[in-house]
C-alpha cells in the first residue's frame, strides 16, 4: 500500500481515537459529577432509610442490649442452676417481653447450654425452659458459631416457614468484662419492611444490606438473600459475589467496607459495572446493627451521556475538518521524506544497510532524523552482527562445558552416553565395531580416608592424564562418576579390547602418584553386538568389571557375547 493511502488511514485512526476519547471524557465528566453529589444523596439516602425503615430495628436492638447489661440476667448466668436468681431473672425476661415489638423472647445460657423461651401468645409460660443446647447437634450450631465469633451483636435473617412471615433474629452476647456468659435476644417481623423499603422500585436505585462478612441480609429478590446466615459453612453463603462480576470490583467493595467498619469514613463510593451497566456504588456502615447498606445508581438513567450529543457533534465534526487540512499540507512536506524513510526502515528490518535507499539529503528536522536513522542502522547491524558472532561462540563453548568432567577434563556422563549414542547409530549402519572398557580404581576410599580428597582428586587427574595417552586418539574417554572411568573403542576386535584392558592396566600401576602411594585398577570389557542397547552394552562391562574385582583386583576380565 502507498504511502499516501496509509497516512489516510492513520488520519481516519487519529479520528476514530479522538472521538472515542471525546466520548470517554463526556462520560467521565458525567461520572465525576455523580461522584461529586452522590455520596451527600447516598448519606441523606441511608439517614433516611434508617429511620424511616430501621427504627424497629434499632428500637429491638436497643432494648436487646439492655437486657444482656442487666445485673438480674448477669447474676442468673452465672448461678444458672439458682433458682432464687432464675425466678427473678425470668420475671425479669416477662417484664422485656411485653416492651418487644414480636413479644417474645428466648436466653440461651452458655454455663449449662439452656435454652429459655416465651413466645407473643405466652404459651410457655411456667414452662420457659424449653431444652438443653448440644453442640453436636446442627440445629444448635447458630449459638456456638455466634459464641466463637464473640461479636456483641448478631442480627440473622431467616424466614419462618409456618407463619409465612420473614424473620429478623437479634441475638446479643451477655457479657460481665471479658467472659460471655450466655446470650439473649428476641424476632422482629421484616415481611412488611421487604415489601416497603428493600422491594420499593425507584427507577435508577436499588438498595441491599449484607453482614460483616458480605452476605447478603435483605435484597427485594428473596432469592437472593442468605437465610441463617450464622448455621453456614464458609463458602456456602449467598454474598455480594452473586452482585459483583468481576473480582477486582468485588474486592474493592471489600476494601470499602473495611475502611468503613474501622471508621476511616462514613460513606464510600466506587464505579462498576453489572451486567454490562455502569453503576455507582455507595456504602455506608450501620454500626448499630453490624451491617452495611449498599445503594446501586445506575448512570444511563441518573445522567445519559445522550445529554452530551451536541458537544460531542460539534467537536468530531471540528477534528474532522482540521483533521483533512493537516492532512493536505502534510501531504507535501512530510509524505515523500516518510516514504523513503519507510523503505529504508524495511531494508533495515531485514538486516540490510537501509543507506542505499535513501537517494535525498532533505533539509530540516526530517533530514536530520533520517541522516541520523542511517548511522544508527549502520551502528546496530554492526553491533548486532558482532553479538550474534559472541552468542554462537559463548553457546558453543556452554554446550562443550555441559559435556566436560571439570576434574579430569574428560567427557561426564551425559557427554559420553551421547558419544556411545552416536557410536552404536554408526556402528548399526557401517557394521563397525565396538569395544566398551570400564575401569575402576581399587580401593579408591581409603586413599581419599589416608591422604585426603586432595590426594584422591590429584590421582583422578593423573588417571584421566594416562587413559588419554594410552588411548588412540579417536577413541573416546570419559569420567563416568566417582573413581569410576569409561573407554569406548571404535573399529577393534576382542583381541584389541583385550590390549587396551591390558596397557591400561600395566600403565596406571607402574605410575607413581605420589610418593606415599600407587594406584591399581580393576577393568571390565564388553563388545558390542548390532542391535544392542546402550543399557545393555553398559550393564555387560559393569559385570565384566565386578568379574575383575572378583578375581582379586588389579586385573582385567573382558565379557564375551
Amino acid at each position: 500500500m502507498k504511502l499516501k493511502p496509509q497516512f489516510m488511514i492513520v488520519t481516519a485512526l487519529v479520528f476514530i481515537v479522538t472521538a472515542g476519547a471525546v466520548s470517554w471524557s463526556v462520560r467521565t465528566l458525567a461520572e465525576g459529577i455523580i461522584e461529586q453529589w452522590a455520596p451527600r444523596f447516598i448519606t441523606k439516602q441511608a439517614l433516611y432509610d434508617k429511620s424511616r425503615t430501621l427504627q424497629p430495628i434499632l428500637r429491638e436492638l436497643a432494648l436487646s442490649r439492655q437486657l444482656a447489661t442487666s445485673n438480674v440476667i448477669k447474676q442468673w448466668a452465672h448461678h444458672p442452676h439458682n433458682e432464687v436468681l432464675k425466678d427473678v431473672a425470668l420475671d425479669e425476661l416477662e417484664s422485656y417481653r411485653q416492651n418487644f415489638q414480636n413479644k417474645s423472647y428466648f436466653v440461651a445460657l452458655l454455663s449449662n447450654g439452656h435454652y429459655y423461651h416465651n413466645n407473643a401468645q405466652d404459651e410457655f409460660k411456667g414452662k420457659e425452659f424449653r431444652y438443653v443446647l448440644d453442640p453436636s447437634k446442627q440445629e444448635d450450631s447458630w449459638f456456638y458459631s455466634i459464641i466463637d465469633q464473640n461479636r456483641n451483636i448478631h442480627i440473622n435473617v431467616n424466614p419462618d416457614v409456618e407463619l409465612g412471615l420473614t424473620k429478623l433474629w437479634i441475638d446479643v452476647l451477655i457479657k460481665d468484662g471479658d467472659k460471655t456468659l450466655g446470650m439473649v435476644g428476641t424476632g422482629l417481623d421484616l415481611t412488611t419492611f421487604l415489601k416497603t423499603v428493600v422491594e420499593e422500585d425507584e427507577p435508577g436505585i436499588h438498595s441491599l444490606f449484607v453482614d460483616h462478612s458480605g452476605a447478603i441480609q435483605l435484597h427485594r429478590d428473596k432469592a437472593m438473600i442468605d437465610f441463617g446466615s450464622v448455621t453456614k459453612a464458609e463458602g456456602s453463603h449467598k454474598s455480594i459475589d452473586l452482585i459483583f462480576e468481576k473480582r477486582s470490583e468485588l474486592e474493592a467493595i471489600y476494601q470499602l467496607m473495611r475502611e468503613l467498619e474501622a471508621g476511616e469514613k462514613q460513606v464510600a463510593t466506587t464505579f462498576v459495572d453489572i451486567r454490562g451497566s455502569r453503576q455507582l456504588v455507595g456504602l455506608v456502615y450501620l454500626p448499630e446493627i453490624d451491617w452495611y447498606e449498599i445503594t446501586l445508581i445506575d448512570l444511563n438513567l441518573f445522567l445519559p451521556v445522550s445529554h452530551f450529543t451536541k458537544i460531542v457533534v460539534v467537536f468530531i465534526v471540528t477534528l474532522l475538518i482540521a483533521l483533512m487540512m493537516m492532512n493536505l499540507v502534510l501531504n507535501r512536506l512530510v509524505l515523500n521524506p516518510i516514504s523513503e524513510l519507510d523503505k529504508a526502515l524495511v531494508l533495515f528490518e531485514k538486516g540490510k544497510n537501509p543507506s542505499s535507499e535513501i537517494t535525498t539529503r532533505r533539509r530540516g528536522e526530517l533530514g536530520r532524523v533520517i541522516n541520523h536513522f542511517i548511522q544508527m542502522a549502520e551502528t546496530v547491524l554492526q553491533s548486532k552482527r558482532e553479538l550474534e558472532r559472541k552468542v554462537l561462540e559463548r553457546t558453543a563453548e556452554l554446550e562443550r562445558l555441559t559435556q566436560i568432567d571439570p576434574l579430569t577434563e574428560l567427557y561426564n556422563r551425559r557427554g559420553m552416553t551421547e558419544r556411545i549414542e552416536s557410536s552404536i547409530n554408526l556402528a548399526d549402519r557401517k557394521g563397525i565395531q565396538l569395544g566398551l572398557l570400564w575401569i575402576d580404581i581399587d580401593w579408591f576410599k581409603e586413599i581419599n580416608d589416608t591422604y585426603g580428597h586432595a590426594a584422591g582428586d590429584e590421582s583422578l587427574r593423573a588417571m584421566a592424564k594416562i587413559i588419554k595417552e594410552t588411548i588412540r586418539s579417536y577413541d573416546m574417554a570419559a569420567r563416568w562418576g566417582g573413581d569410576e572411568f569409561l573407554v569406548l573403542l571404535v573399529n577393534v576386535d576382542e583381541r584389541d579390547l583385550v590390549q587396551m584392558a591390558h596397557r591400561l592396566c600395566a600403565q596406571i600401576s607402574k605410575h607413581k602418584f605420589s610418593e606415599c602411594f600407587s594406584i591399581t585398577v580393576s577393568v571390565g570389557g564388553a563388545m558390542y553386538v548390532r542391535g544392542q542397547y546402550i543399557d545393555t552394552l553398559l550393564q555387560n562391562a559393569d559385570t565384566a568389571l565386578y568379574k575383575a574385582k572378583e578375581n582379586g583386583r588389579n586385573g582385567y576380565f573382558i565379557s564375551i557375547k
